[in-house]
């Protein structure tokens, strides 16, 4: 990492300091608001609101536009509610709540965390693990060595397909596709930047949302069987 993007990363990790820009990101992730909206739902006063909407639409996480009388917030992609997402797995691990529950046993019954859910910024649970099933039975993934998985020519097509931007995941500097341990369903999902771009083909797509202040993903009916039908499996 060069000392310019170190910079912004710090940047980036003060700004998440601030409560109150954590709250907005979440407010905002619901879908977009006036300053009056977003002050009668976080009881907030509005000066309060337009100061931290002004350090978010400085560092690119918020955009503003008009609509008639009234300026309108909204999110600049999915990437400010996956950067929490990620923040929050985090911070539940450290705490030790995060990879397992304190009782080592996973959730009993089909709760929401444990059909959908984040693990950092790829989607686990039950449909994370149905995800990947699904990738290697239709050969679109093929094991590697250890936990690395290999995207074959034809998964690699299909996902193009589906709206995966394969681009960017082979840009970063992460693995690409690792098959990541699941706490509830004791196999695992899909990780690394293939998981992330998956996911975030999902939330952009409507497939998915995550839900506000929680680790849930709210998928759409008929997810994720609708997103691979759309991959050509």
């Amino acid at each position: 990492m060069s000392v310019a993007d170190e910079e912004a990363v710090a940047a980036l990790a003060r700004l998440l300091g601030h409560e109150t820009c954590v709250r907005l990101i979440d407010a905002l992730g619901v879908g977009e608001a006036t300053v009056s909206d977003l002050a009668c739902r976080l009881h907030l006063e509005q000066p309060r609101i337009s100061t931290h909407l002004a350090l978010l639409r400085e560092a690119g996480i918020v955009e503003c536009k008009a609509s008639g009388r009234h300026r309108v917030y909204a999110l600049q992609g999915q990437a400010p509610a996956m950067a929490l997402a990620t923040l929050r797995t985090l911070a539940a691990s450290v705490a030790g709540r995060g990879a397992k529950p304190p009782s080592g046993d996973a959730p009993a019954g089909d709760t929401d965390i444990r059909r959908a859910r984040t693990c950092y910024d790829h989607l686990a649970g039950v449909a994370g693990v149905a995800l990947l099933d699904r990738f290697v039975d239709e050969g679109w993934l093929e094991p590697g060595e250890g936990r690395d998985l290999r995207l074959t020519e034809r998964g690699a097509t299909a996902l193009g397909h589906a709206g995966v931007d394969l681009h960017a995941a082979r840009r970063s500097r992460r693995a690409f596709a690792i098959a990541c341990p699941d706490w509830t369903e004791l196999r695992p999902h899909l990780g690394g930047a293939l998981g992330a771009a998956v996911l975030i083909a999902l939330l952009d797509q409507g497939r998915a949302r995550l839900r506000p202040g929680d680790r849930v993903v709210d998928l759409s009916r008929g997810e994720p069987a609708a997103f691979w039908a759309s991959a050509g499996g």
